[in-house]
């Protein structure tokens, strides 16, 4: 059976920054003893860069824009707090037993922030737009839509059907916002990105728009949402022209909270740590760097080799000696805290014994502390783009693996040449990159053998027959389970086989008020996923019998 190919395009992430790792903090989520959450107060983030256009199809090009659009609009089901897939608007959709027709039922009930009733009709104006032939929106909703065909069934029932099975279609597709049909019906999809709404947005979340400046966003509780009522009375986000100014104005408590990228500054940390009134929680998102072994090239056709690899690296005297500690060891190709991780860190953890009797294994003998088989010496290229923190980060691992006596040379490129002249044509026996893969574990684009050629995205050139079958059966069939135990096989297998060597994913410092309470810690998969709660962030409490909540 044929199965989708790459369905978004791959993001190679030229690291610009280092974050630091120094614990955990999870806030509790509920007050202790008869308190109960109550309506009111405030809570003020800053955020690094303005608006443009408040649209959720518009979204993925601003992370500003998608931070509010993550507020103000809902989508038809949401990602919880591991990427699994919950209801919204609608429940968890029935799937047909071919996995093609999706059949969502919207929950009754349902409002836009200016009372009109949001209903079919809106779902289906704002995928027909999604689709339209002039729609300069998401590129990657519209490849995922352009195929599907979508009717409604009733004022509730939305009708998907799908060419092929696609299980990754709700995460990728189905959590997008939907856009009020009463509002835009006039307004062709062309000019969709140049419309006043997209400064007056209206949506259905939790929040609805009071005031957008050019200095900050000020939104209230919508008293409508089906998740029930905020309990903050306002929320507020204030823009700043950089990660610098946002620093700034956070420790002259100007902000209550923000969410700071890798790099923030080690005295920053230390002062907000030293003061009991915020809470420092440290989190990741879904992407990472590693090092892919071109398993084409000599060098890495012996697996031992590519094992010996990963054994040989001390990932925390790398993250110490270039990231400060500031990033988290990976031992899945599918990120840590996704509900299809399976941590294996006994494959990956450093041993240099093991690494050397690898090495002897796969036939090199150590001779003047180089690593050489039959007088031939073992050297490999690592390709790198030219991005600072990447170049250190290469030096540092040629550097380790010379301690092993395999000898290491750097070609490093821009960013340009390095992804159109050295990745996608395989021109490197390793290549140090870093990848979003996104919001579903789908593992299908990077590791399936169909992928390896071409503008396929198996860098590694990895061919496995049963990792084929195990990430076809991932993508086609819709039972969560089957689709766990498809990629906690294929975890195994990767584990086994080493097509790469695993690095870090780095890590945000989300820094909130100590009061202000209602957070879960959860997986960024996005930076505004941070927001996928805010419905139950409060700051007030009150007595059990005389807290009053619409749910």
């Amino acid at each position: 059976m044929k199965v989708y190919g790459p369905r978004w395009p791959l993001l190679f992430v030229l690291v610009a920054g280092v974050a630091i790792v120094i614990g955990i903090a999870y806030l509790p989520s509920q007050p202790s003893g008869g308190e109960v959450p109550a309506q009111g107060g405030a809570y003020v983030e800053g955020v690094a860069g303005e608006p443009a256009v408040v649209n959720p199809l518009y979204a993925s090009f601003n992370e500003v824009d998608r931070d509010l659009s993550s507020l103000l609009f809902a989508g038809l089901v949401r990602l919880g707090p591991k990427g699994e897939v919950q209801p919204d608007l609608a429940d968890i959709p029935n799937v047909t037993q071919d996995g093609l027709t999706y059949i969502f039922e919207l929950q009754p009930g349902l409002f836009w922030h200016d009372g009109e009733t949001l209903d079919v009709e809106d779902v289906l104006f704002t995928i027909e737009t999604i689709k339209a032939p002039g729609f300069d929106g998401d590129p990657v909703l519209a490849d995922l839509y352009r195929d599907v065909e979508v009717e409604a069934s009733g004022d509730l029932t939305v009708v998907m059907t799908l060419e092929q099975p696609f299980a990754p279609f709700l995460a990728r597709a189905a959590t997008v916002g939907i856009l009020p049909e009463h509002l835009l019906s006039g307004v062709e999809p062309s000019a969709l990105r140049d419309d006043p709404f997209n400064r007056q947005p209206v949506g259905s979340g939790p929040f609805r728009l009071v005031e957008l400046t050019a200095a900050s966003a000020t939104l209230a509780p919508f008293d409508s949402a089906h998740q029930g009522r905020p309990f903050l009375e306002r929320l507020e986000l204030r823009f700043f022209r950089d990660e610098g100014a946002l620093l700034n104005a956070f420790l002259n408590d100007d902000v209550d909270g923000a969410l700071f990228r890798p790099g923030l500054d080690t005295d920053a940390i230390l002062v907000i740590d030293n003061e009991g009134r915020w809470v420092r929680r440290v989190l990741h998102t879904t992407a990472y760097s590693l090092v892919y072994l071109n398993t084409l090239s000599p060098v890495f056709e012996e697996r031992f080799v590519r094992e010996a690899l990963q054994r040989g690296l001390d990932r925390t005297v790398l993250f110490e000696r270039v990231l400060e500690g500031q990033a988290l060891a990976l031992d899945s190709p599918i990120v840590r805290d996704l509900w299809a991780y399976v941590g294996t860190p006994d494959e990956y953890d450093f041993d240099l014994v093991r690494a050397s009797a690898l090495l002897n294994v796969a036939g090199w003998t150590l001779e003047d502390d180089v690593l050489t088989n039959d007088g031939v010496p073992l050297v490999f290229t690592l390709s790198v783009s030219d991005d600072p923190i990447q170049v250190a980060i290469a030096e540092e691992l040629a550097r380790q693996w010379g301690d092993l006596g395999i000898q290491v040379e750097l070609q490093v490129s821009g960013a340009s040449v390095f992804v159109e002249g050295v990745l996608l044509p395989r021109e490197f026996d390793a290549a140090l990159v870093t990848v979003d893969p996104g919001p579903d574990p789908d593992p299908y684009p990077l590791w399936h053998s169909s992928q390896a050629f071409g503008d396929g995205r198996n860098l590694a050139s990895f061919s496995d027959l049963e990792v084929d079958r195990l990430l076809e059966n991932g993508r086609q069939t819709t039972s969560d389970g089957e689709r766990a135990e498809a990629y906690r096989a294929f975890q195994k297998i990767f584990g086994e086989e080493i097509p790469a060597v695993l690095l870090y994913t780095l890590t945000y410092q989300y820094v909130v008020p100590a009061e202000l309470q209602g957070l879960s810690p959860g997986l960024l998969i996005g930076l505004s996923s941070r927001f996928s709660d805010a419905f139950r962030w409060y700051v007030e409490t009150g007595n059990e019998e005389d807290a009053v909540r619409t749910e």
